[in-house]
């Protein structure tokens, strides 16, 4: 005995009609940029003379603010002797390191976590705390939260953002 064959509906493709402005577009951009070229052809003012002026203060501005932002820095420095900068910077490079490597131990250690590993039940996701939150956001990590179905076993599952 066969089964009966499935009948399929043919729905009709719905026609979309485009408006004018949109099968034309290209055409209307071309017409647009042709006139706007004839308009500077006959036109009489001095655009060149304002586009220029434009870029010139603009590029002023731009290196003023420059001028007067490295100013305060360099203001700020000196204050500060060159070992102090120089030790301020060791310092961020090897609290940066530390988190690098408390990172990479905390994805070695919590890394695998499928079952239960007291009682090997399945395990539940569970929302993370304010901690893992602030944790996951710091060392740039995926942080999971698992509670044991049959135990009261609960576990966190880290790994790095670009992995699954």
């Amino acid at each position: 005995m066969t089964p009966p064959e499935k009948k399929h509906r043919h729905h009709r493709a719905k026609r979309h009609e485009k408006s004018i402005i949109r099968e034309f577009t290209l055409e209307i951009i071309i017409g647009v940029i042709f006139l706007f070229g004839v308009f500077l052809l006959f036109e009489e003012m001095e655009i060149k003379t304002y586009v220029f002026n434009s870029i010139v203060t603009f590029i002023q501005t731009i290196t003023t603010g420059f001028s007067n932002f490295l100013g305060g820095i360099l203001g700020i420095t000196e204050a500060f002797e060159t070992s102090d900068i120089v030790g301020t910077i060791l310092i961020l490079i090897a609290f940066t390191l530390l988190i690098y490597r408390v990172r990479q131990k905390a994805i070695i250690r919590f890394h695998d976590l499928e079952e239960c590993p007291d009682c090997g039940g399945d395990l539940q996701h569970v929302h993370r705390d304010l901690i893992q939150r602030i944790a996951s956001k710091l060392f740039f990590l995926k942080i999971r939260r698992y509670h044991c179905k049959t135990c009261d076993f609960d576990g966190l599952r880290m790994r790095a953002k670009q992995s699954r």
